[in-house]
């Protein structure tokens, strides 16, 4: 059975940090002919993004086609009578495991760790996504999410926030720890909440908003320099 959720973070951990001898040896171990399909459509920004970590981490290339396999065998255990949301508590952190470890290896010191980070904070999200009605993830939707008052255009502190803490990493060769990126992350919820109370009036929009945004950084709780 092939559950969406691990082939695209399986994908998504591929694209963006490891390199096996060609693109294609990783799009052929996907059996999902959507997801196939969008890799090959991408292949060319595949190539450079798997590229460019074989440069700092050579040899990786075998270490990612043994992870793919595994990561495949698991995928094929998924129990078909789960729900997608019981398949993605049971089964995401261990099917994705060895995929994870191939990328922390290839990281530098300071940064180990962020693989795991990004995955608990996915499944994070997915547990709170899963918990809600769906009239609450409609919610997510609310045009007031999305708009701007005249409080948050000229007071847009979680832009500057961000906009800061890009000028500092994107483009250069230095990644930041999970203390650096559990500190940003979790300096933004006063001015999201602000924000979203600014645009938006039902309490009902707020709450879920604020709660989504909750379970992205919960994982950083975990983090010991936060």
């Amino acid at each position: 059975m092939n559950k969406y959720i691990f082939v695209a973070f399986a994908l998504f951990a591929v694209i963006n940090s490891v390199r096996c001898d060609s693109s294609e040896e990783v799009i052929d171990s996907v059996k999902s002919k959507h997801v196939k399909k969008l890799l090959t459509q991408n292949k060319e920004h595949l190539d450079e993004g798997l590229e460019k970590l074989e440069e700092k981490c050579p040899g990786v290339s075998e270490k990612l086609k043994a992870a793919i396999k595994s990561f495949m065998e698991c995928d094929d255990k998924v129990d078909d009578s789960l729900t997608i949301c019981q398949a993605i508590q049971s089964y995401t952190l261990n099917c994705t495991t060895p995929l994870l470890k191939v990328i922390d290896d290839c990281l530098p010191q300071n940064a180990k760790g962020l693989p795991t980070l990004a995955l608990k904070s996915v499944l994070s999200v997915a547990d709170f996504l899963c918990k809600q009605t769906g009239e609450s993830i409609f919610e997510l939707a609310n045009p007031c999410l999305w708009e701007e008052s005249e409080e948050t255009t000229e007071n847009d502190e979680c832009e500057q926030k961000i906009d800061e803490f890009a000028d500092k990493y994107v483009g250069k060769d230095d990644i930041p720890t999970q203390s650096e990126i559990c500190t940003v992350a979790t300096s933004l919820r006063s001015c999201i909440q602000r924000d979203v109370a600014a645009t938006c009036k039902n309490q009902k929009t707020k709450d879920v908003s604020n709660g989504l945004f909750n379970a992205l950084i919960a994982p950083c709780s975990n983090i010991n320099e936060v």
